[in-house]
Order: structure tokens, then sequence, then C-alpha cells
């Protein structure tokens, strides 16, 4: 007990030392691109948190597991809305899988065709054109290696609005919301969900009626206008633009989602998903693959450097053997997010690393003009840098 009490005291300490840790190891860089973005980081909506491994053996108890991973945070703002765009994708897999469970008495699990029977894109189906059935594994490993928007929409179909959003609440993410598909849908639209339909070899398994969410979609309680102006069906809006019926999760909310995946032990129970750990094991390893390794023998390979999806990360288009990132990114509407875990495997180093800014200098949305090359990905690359550097300092200063 005398001993616990000790590492306890020790770890609070270390937290409360550290309390600004990426504020000062982000102005101590001499990055020109870091530099511009924390002159003025209220600008550019900077927010970051970061889970640093610590010393102690998580094994030894619950409590320990927890204190494990001390969270560090750089303008932890939840009322600061930031449009989360694909980062969407990486709960609602996660839900998926969870509700797959139920379907088992049926036969069916992640390996099993699902073909929504609905104009699940609200775009309307081409003349000639044919939706092909996907298995949840296919689909989820679509989210992680390319970002695919109709694998998300087959998932946000499966699932359901309210399933969705049900979850979210039970697990403690009260302002977080995710109530549209990633196509031109309007509100009553992403209400509606199904029919869907389970196939083993081209025979009829099971259908999921068609599912309405009757619940209402309030407006965020946040400010969620954004910018100056926007172009709307080519036309110049002169106003912010409205995002208070968007989807929305906070950067810590979607941090703790990376964590429930990675190291469940060291949150709540309500906060884990409720997954086996061959479904966890499914979701991390999708989340790793490179595309080089989904499409090995593929022109599309050749095309997608491997750190395409890997904003956190330095600047070679490969990733060194034995480290691995897991992760979710989003783009759009001038934000830019990551939200990675990291293992090297080489030095013995894990670390959660989340971040998102906004770089749209017109102030202008939907006009194609983000710096995204010049001032986000820059950002974003050499901040995975530094935290890896801060890392592995620290372990080699304890041999």
């Amino acid at each position: 007990m005398l001993r616990l009490l000790i590492l306890l005291f020790i770890i609070q300490a270390k937290i409360i030392c550290t309390a600004q840790l990426l504020d000062s190891l982000l102005r101590a860089d001499s990055n020109l691109v870091v530099r511009k973005v924390m002159s003025n980081p209220e600008k550019y909506r900077l927010q970051v948190v970061f889970s640093d491994q610590s010393l102690v053996d998580s094994r030894q108890s619950p409590l320990l597991s927890r204190l494990a991973y001390p969270t560090h945070y750089f303008r932890n703002n939840s009322d600061e809305y930031f449009f989360p765009a694909s980062l969407v994708k990486m709960p609602v897999a996660a839900f998926a899988l969870e509700k797959l469970h139920a379907l088992s008495v049926f036969g069916i699990d992640e390996f099993t065709p699902i073909l929504p029977l609905s104009d699940f894109q609200c775009l309307g189906f081409k003349k000639g054109s044919k939706t092909l059935p996907q298995t949840i594994n296919d689909l989820i490993y679509k989210i992680f290696v390319y970002s695919d928007n109709e694998a998300y929409n087959y998932l946000y179909e499966f699932c359901g609005q309210a399933y969705i959003n049900n979850r979210l609440r039970e697990m403690g993410f009260l302002n977080a919301r995710i109530v549209e598909k990633i196509a031109n849908c309007r509100a009553e639209q992403n209400r509606i969900t199904g029919p869907i339909a389970f196939y083993n070899n081209q025979e009829l398994l099971y259908i999921i009626g068609r599912e309405d969410n009757l619940e209402p979609i309030l407006p965020l309680k946040i400010n969620a206008k954004i910018g100056k102006g926007y172009l709307w069906n080519g036309k110049y809006i002169p106003a912010p633009k409205d995002f208070s019926s968007a989807n929305f999760l906070s950067l810590k909310d979607l941090h703790t989602i990376m964590m429930a995946v990675h190291l469940p032990a060291t949150l709540p129970e309500k906060q884990q998903f409720r997954l086996t750990s061959n479904d966890l094991q499914l979701l991390k390893k999708a989340m790793s693959t490179l595309p080089s390794q989904f499409f090995p023998d593929s022109c599309f390979s050749k095309r997608i450097p491997d750190n395409t999806m890997k904003y956190l990360f330095g600047q070679k288009d490969t990733i060194p053997s034995g480290f691995k990132i897991y992760n979710k990114v989003g783009l759009a509407h001038g934000f830019i997010s990551d939200c990675s875990f990291f293992e090297d495997s080489k030095n013995g180093i894990r670390f959660a690393l989340s971040a998102v800014l906004y770089v749209n200098e017109d102030g202008i949305l939907n006009d194609g003009k983000y710096e995204y090359s010049s001032v986000g990905i820059p950002f974003l690359r050499r901040l995975g840098e530094i935290m890896y550097q801060y890392e592995l300092k620290k372990k080699r200063g304890l041999k």
C-alpha cells in the first residue's frame, strides 16, 4: 500500500511539472511553420492532445494502468468547433463491429457480404450502375487505408443514426454527434437508414429493416459558425458557414476513442467499446495497414505514398521497419486533423497524439483555397517528430 501511495505521488508530481509540456516543446522548436502557427495558435484553432507513456508497470493494478499514460493538452477547448470530416469513420467502424455481434445467431460475421437496398448515398443511382455486396471487414480496411467515403456510408447505413448516437452518449461523449453520411443528403435522409441485406454465397441470410431516428437533432450549443463567407452552388454567401447541424466530436473525445481501441484498460469501463480482443485487433490492423500492403501489385498503390494518410509523421514516403502508426485523419473545410497511436518496437516507445488546426487564410469556405500543403501537413508532421524525439530522448536518458 505504501509503495502504491509513493508511486501515485510521483506520477501526480510529474503531471503537475509537465502541465505545460506541449506549449514548451512547441515554442522551443525552430521550424518556421511551427513558429508561424505558434505565433497565433488561436487563429489556427490549434489543439493538441498527447498521452505520454510513463515508467510505471501498469500491469500491477487497474489504477496504475490509468495513470501510466498521463495526458497533456494544448488549448484543450471542447467548445471550439472544428469539422471532424473523416475522423467520424473511426467510431462508426467500432460501432459496426459492436452491432455485428447481435447478428451472430444468423451466421453473420465480419466476413459476411452486406448490401444496402436503398439509395444510401442520397445521390441517386446512375443508369447502369450497380452497388456490390461488401464485407464489414473490407469496409473497415477501406476506411482506414485510404478513407473511402462509400465504405463509411455502408457502415453508417448498417449501424443507423440512432445506434451511433446512443452509444456516443452511453460512452460519456455527451456533446458528440454523428448525424451525417458523407454524401449530398438532406437532414431527413440522414435520419433514415436501411434496409440492409446479408448474403452467403448469394443466398439471403437476413435483412435489417428500414430504421428512422425519431429523436430530434438539436443544433449544437457551441458557436459553430466558421469563416467570413462561403461558396454555395457557385454563389458567394457573405456570412460565416453554419455547422451547428453538422457532425461534431471534440478532439479530446476522439483521442479517448483512439485510446479505447489501443489501451482500453486505461479508461473507465463505460468508455470502452463492447468488443472482443479479435475485434480490437481487426481495428488496429486496419489502422496500421499501408497502401503498399493493401494494394501490393496495383498502380493505385504507386500513386499513394505510405504516409499519405499519416499526417503526424516525418517527410519520408515509407514507414521504417518496426515502427507502426495506427490512426485516422480528417481533411475538409480548411480543418486538418489526425488521431494517432505510435509504436516503435525497436526502442520500446508507445504514445498517443491527436491534433487539429484550421488553415484557411482568406476565410472563405468551399473555394478550394486552403493551406493544407504549405502549413497544415508540414506542421503536423513536425509535431509528430517533436513528440517522437521527446519520447526517444526520455527513453535513452533512462539507460
